[in-house]
């Protein structure tokens, strides 16, 4: 009788690395689309850039390393999200440094898909953020609004007043002018002492931000777009639910008590969940096989820290949006709290109970 001797996992299926990236280009597809149609066929140049950027620089290490040469799709999946963070008037040589920052220095140099520490998209945007800061914070308007129509009936009555001006601005193109999240933080309007009238207010705005009808970043506006295909992961058990369920519960729970604090300079929870990239961090990015944790009770802390960290972050910082970052201090913690929510090996607790047993027994009888 002849015994083989293999590592593990001792228990496979038919999935493979390979289908779960293509089901992750699936999802995204819906909301890349809709970025073509918002911004125009100038991002579909980036999103070319950035793919091939990736891809290039992914076959250069690993022919410089000699490894197998194979079509690599997580790094079409770092290119794609690296542009949908990126804002429209973002220029190709940002992202090609962004793509070789996020597949050289981030992945490839730690030992490549499966050893990164942190997400390879969010490191090539942080790395563009601190080298552009200028061209980073510059989110041109749309090129064409969708639905505009039914928006310019909502708010044809509905006038913004400028804090500290006798002057009102135009509520319909309040947010195609500027972001959600920069209108809310810096757009100086005046907020109601009363609750139920600032989250009338916003209210007005809510279906806008649904639909994606706004300025933003690239392929980040559409909350509608990303969460079915957020959904279409779910079902097809390519992602953990319990991130993006943990984040949102940790960024509408936080941010309701600073909401309830001080209400008339702060975005109510349905307006911070809507708005920024924080659908696509939660469905696309904390999502990262290879950097968030994989047992269940690790899964939630590091969940509730993303989101808790983020509705901090977005009202005590001095930038209107932090997915990017909130993110990125999950993946460092996450080492720490795969560590401790490790779970025990089979019979582990069990002997540790047995020697507990014997050492209270045995100092009893001294």
């Amino acid at each position: 009788m002849r015994f083989f001797t293999e590592s593990s996992p001792h228990i496979r299926d038919n999935d493979t690395t390979d289908k779960i990236m293509i089901r992750v280009i699936i999802a995204l597809m819906p909301a890349i689309v809709y970025s073509v149609i918002l911004f125009g066929f100038k991002v579909v140049i980036l999103y070319l850039t950035a793919v091939l950027s990736c891809l290039l620089s992914s076959f250069i290490v690993k022919k410089m390393r000699k490894k197998t040469i194979h079509f690599d799709y997580p790094a079409v999946i770092t290119a794609l999200l690296l542009v949908m963070t990126l804002p429209p008037s973002s220029t190709v040589t940002m992202v090609v440094i962004g793509s070789v920052i996020a597949i050289v220095f981030t992945r490839e140099v730690f030992g490549g898909l499966g050893s990164n520490v942190f997400n390879p998209a969010l490191v090539g945007r942080a790395f563009l953020q601190t080298a552009f800061p200028a061209q980073m914070s510059m989110y041109s308007s749309p090129v064409n609004v969708p639905f505009n129509s039914i928006f310019s009936d909502i708010l044809k009555h509905l006038e913004i007043t400028v804090s500290g001006a006798t002057s009102s601005v135009s509520a319909l193109g309040a947010l195609t002018q500027s972001t959600p999240l920069t209108l809310m933080k810096f757009g100086g309007i005046e907020m109601s002492n009363n609750i139920a009238d600032h989250i009338y207010f916003e209210s007005h705005y809510y279906l806008q931000l649904l639909l994606g009808s706004t300025a933003g970043a690239i392929g980040e506006t559409s909350f509608l777009l990303i969460l079915i295909g957020g959904i279409f992961l779910i079902a097809t058990n390519t992602i953990d639910w319990r991130i993006p369920a943990g984040m949102t519960i940790s960024l509408l729970v936080v941010s309701s008590l600073l909401f309830l604090s001080e209400h008339t300079r702060i975005a109510s929870p349905i307006y911070n969940l809507l708005s920024g990239g924080f659908a696509l961090g939660a469905f696309f990015m904390a999502t990262d096989m290879v950097t968030c944790p994989s047992n269940p009770k690790g899964v939630w802390i590091y969940s509730l820290l993303i989101g808790s960290v983020l509705a901090l972050l977005r009202v005590f910082g001095s930038s209107p949006e932090y997915m990017m970052y909130s993110i990125l201090i999950g993946n460092m913690f996450m080492p720490l709290i795969v560590m401790l929510t490790r779970p025990l090996p089979f019979g582990k607790k069990e002997f540790l109970n047995i020697k507990k047993a014997e050492a209270n027994s045995n100092g009893g009888n001294k």
